[in-house]
């Protein structure tokens, strides 16, 4: 007896097509996810050191050459600004306060900062960290 084997069906080719679109929306996202954060100020040269932190965070306040203070583009008065930080944060009793970042320009004057940073911390802002970027060395 002579057996036939059975007709198999050719199987049909898996499409990539899925596969680019999957990764064409990840690209679409990462752009606008990339694009969501304000931009950093580009008259500021940010001051330079050995260490360095891993990522810039979004709400910095900028420090140009001159003095003039700005915060997400718009030029800010450091008092006023004090306010408008504990109402972002919109703080409840007895939590602590995240801390401000301030990147200054390398030109600044330096007692031209410290009057900065002494303004912030009358004004109740505890916790304050200078922005660098690391030196070339």
């Amino acid at each position: 007896m002579i057996r036939i084997p059975p007709h198999l069906k050719p199987r049909k080719q898996e499409s990539t097509i899925a596969l680019i679109n999957v990764v064409f929306l990840m690209l679409i996202f990462f752009l606008i996810a990339g694009s969501l954060a304000p931009p950093a100020d580009r008259q500021v040269d940010y001051i330079a050191s050995e260490r360095e932190d891993s990522v810039p965070p979004p709400d910095m306040v900028f420090v140009r050459s001159d003095g003039t203070v700005s915060w997400r583009g718009e030029p800010v008065d450091p008092t006023a600004h004090v306010a408008d930080w504990k109402a972002i944060l919109s703080l409840d009793e007895g939590q602590e306060m995240a801390p401000l970042r301030i990147a200054a320009d390398r030109d600044l004057s330096a007692l031209e900062l410290l009057k900065l940073l002494t303004t912030l911390r009358s004004g109740g802002i505890d916790e304050i960290v200078l922005v660098t970027e690391r030196s070339g060395s």
